[in-house]
């Protein structure tokens, strides 16, 4: 089972070649994050009171780097840190939108300016929508053709 404390220890270049940004600014997030936890159950105190995380914070937004760096499978992720699949994958859609809403967004204009440390990219595929008229144009019928070929293969 993998952990923040395992993961720490090793040296400065090793860290940021596994999680994607270096030590400093890992804990840097991690106390915006927990701040901003404290600051929620102050606000609501009564919205959460079940069962507690079986995983630290610091693994839960380890996990979410270690996903956003390498792009495993929920599942390989899970199995790394000792958890489910499915409990993965809501851990890191939690910590995702925490992240969101701590980390300010600069407009992309500002993004030319050089004060700029570390730039975090989401890079996930989305579909691409085909064209439902005029197909022909993007479309080359390969598909099509092998149909064809198997029907007249078992005429014979």
């Amino acid at each position: 089972m993998r952990s923040f404390d395992q993961v720490k220890t090793q040296s400065a270049a090793d860290f940021l070649r596994e999680v994607g940004i270096s030590l400093p600014a890992f804990e840097f997030l991690l106390a915006k994050v927990s701040a901003y936890k404290a600051a929620e159950r102050e606000q609501y105190p009564m919205k959460k009171r079940g069962l507690k995380h079986g995983v630290a914070l610091a693994d839960r937004l380890l996990l979410t780097f270690t996903y956003l760096r390498h792009y495993p499978t929920f599942a390989r992720l899970g199995k790394e840190f000792g958890i489910s699949e499915s409990y993965a994958c809501k851990i890191y859609h939690r910590m995702l939108k925490i992240l969101l809403k701590i980390v300010p967004m600069k407009h992309r204009n500002d993004l030319m300016n050089g004060d700029l440390e570390t730039v975090l990219i989401d890079v996930t595929e989305q579909p691409i929508e085909r064209p439902v008229r005029h197909q022909k144009a993007y479309y080359s019928g390969k598909k099509n053709d092998i149909p064809s070929r198997c029907n007249s293969l078992s005429a014979y």
